[in-house]
C-alpha cells in the first residue's frame, strides 16, 4: 500500500484520462504527489509499479507525470487513511459515478477528524454544475445524521475542465494523449480555506455562467460537429471539419454564442474573445485525431434542456441570434445510433416508439425545432 507523507500530497479519485492527462500534470508541475484512487486493479499495480505516468502532447513529444503512486477503490481503509493527511482531494470520474465516492469520503472525512481537522478541498472535475449537490446529497446519507457537521470541514469546489484528453495510449502504464491546455477555474464561492498552490487554478464567480459560457462555447459546438459529421459518415472531429457545410455551421454557431453571451452577462469583452478564439483553435487543432464517438457518446445526457445542445439553442433564440446550426445539430443527434452506445440505443428506442416531436418535447423540452 503506498504510503502518504507529509509532503504536499493530491489525491485523485479516477485515474481515467483527466486524472492522468491534466489533474496529475497540474500536480506534478505544482510539487505534488498524485495518489490516485482507482477501480482497475492492473492500472493501480502498473501506477505503483512505475511510480510515474506519462502524457503525449498533440505535437508528438512526451513529458513524464511523476511521483505518482495508486489505491484500490475497494481498499477504503487505505482511502481513508490517505484523505486524512492529503493536501486536497479531487475526482475525474464522470458525474453519473460521483455519488459512488461517498464511502469512501464519508470515511476518510470521519478519520481525518480524528487525525487532521484541517478543512480540505475537493475539487470536482466533472463539469457538472450540480455535481457539488449530487455528492453533498450522496455524502448527507452515506453519513450519519450525527456526522453531518463533518461536510462543514470540505469544500466541494466545481471545476471547469478545458483540456481535452482524446485517447489512452498502449503502455506500462497507458499514456494519454492530450492538448496543452492547462487553465483549471474553480468556484470562488466554494474556497472554504485558500486553495493550495496548483498551477493554473484561479477561483471565478459567478461559477455558473463561467461553466456555461464552456459547456455552451466548447462542449456545445465540440456536439455540434460530432453529430453532424455522424450524419455524414466521418469518423474523426477533424474529419468533419474538412466538410465545408459543417465547417461553416461550426464558425455560425460560434459567432452567435459569443455575441449572445456577451448580451446577456457581463464578461470583458477582450476576455471573452480571447477564449472564444482559445476555444475554436482547440476544438480545430488538427493533430488531435479526435474520434466522433467519443463527443458523441451519451446523446440523452447531451439533449437535456439545460445542457450542451439544447441550452445554447435557447439561449440563441432569447438572445436574437440565429439558431440554425445548433437546430440543426438537435436534428442530427436524434439521428444518432452507436450501436456500441447504451444511451444512443435509448433515445432510438424513444425515437421508434414515440417519435422525434415526443422526445423534442417531453426530453429536450422544446416544442418543435
Amino acid at each position: 500500500m503506498p504510503q502518504v507523507t507529509n509532503h504536499l500530497v493530491a489525491l485523485q479519485f479516477g485515474a481515467g484520462k483527466i486524472g492522468r492527462g491534466f489533474f496529475a500534470q497540474l500536480y506534478a508541475r505544482s510539487g505534488f504527489e498524485t495518489v490516485f484512487v482507482e477501480a482497475r486493479a492492473d492500472l493501480v499495480a502498473s501506477l505503483n509499479r512505475h511510480r510515474s505516468c506519462w502524457i503525449e502532447w498533440t505535437d508528438g513529444s512526451r513529458e513524464t507525470i511523476a511521483p505518482v503512486s495508486a489505491i484500490e477503490a475497494s481498499d477504503t481503509e487505505a482511502v481513508a487513511k490517505a484523505f486524512a493527511t492529503t493536501t486536497v482531494a479531487s475526482t475525474a470520474v464522470g458525474v453519473n459515478v460521483l455519488p459512488a465516492l461517498a464511502p469512501l469520503l464519508a470515511a476518510g472525512l470521519r478519520r481525518r477528524a480524528e487525525e487532521n481537522p484541517t478543512p480540505i478541498l475537493v475539487l470536482l472535475g466533472e463539469n457538472d454544475v450540480e455535481a457539488h449537490i449530487r455528492l453533498r446529497n450522496a455524502l448527507l446519507s452515506a453519513l450519519a445524521p450525527e456526522e453531518h457537521s463533518l461536510l462543514e470541514r470540505v469544500g466541494l469546489v466545481r471545476c471547469i475542465i478545458g483540456r481535452q484528453a482524446v485517447a489512452e495510449l498502449p503502455g506500462d502504464p497507458p499514456g494519454v494523449r492530450v492538448d496543452r491546455y492547462a487553465k483549471l477555474p474553480v468556484d470562488a464561492d466554494a474556497l472554504i480555506v485558500s486553495p493550495p498552490p496548483i498551477v493554473g487554478l484561479y477561483p471565478v464567480r459567478p461559477f455558473e455562467i463561467y461553466m456555461q459560457r464552456k459547456l455552451y462555447l466548447h462542449n456545445g459546438l465540440h456536439a455540434l460537429v460530432a453529430y453532424l459529421g455522424a450524419q455524414r459518415g466521418y469518423q474523426t472531429i477533424q474529419q468533419a471539419l474538412q466538410d465545408k457545410e459543417i465547417h461553416a455551421l461550426f464558425v455560425q454557431g460560434a459567432n452567435a454564442l459569443a455575441n449572445a453571451f456577451l448580451k446577456k452577462h457581463p464578461f470583458d469583452r477582450k476576455e471573452h474573445f480571447e477564449t472564444v478564439q482559445d476555444i475554436l483553435a482547440r476544438i480545430q487543432d488538427p493533430h488531435l485525431d479526435d474520434p466522433i464517438r467519443r463527443v458523441a457518446r451519451e446523446p440523452l445526457r447531451k439533449l437535456r434542456p439545460e445542457d450542451r445542445l439544447v441550452g445554447a439553442y435557447r439561449l440563441l433564440v432569447e438572445q436574437g441570434e440565429d439558431p440554425t446550426p445548433f437546430r440543426k445539430a438537435i436534428l442530427a443527434a436524434l439521428e444518432y445510433a452507436d450501436p456500441d452506445d447504451p444511451e444512443a440505443q435509448r433515445l432510438q428506442e424513444m425515437v421508434r416508439t414515440h417519435g422525434k416531436e415526443w422526445v423534442l418535447r417531453e426530453w429536450c423540452g422544446l416544442e418543435g425545432l
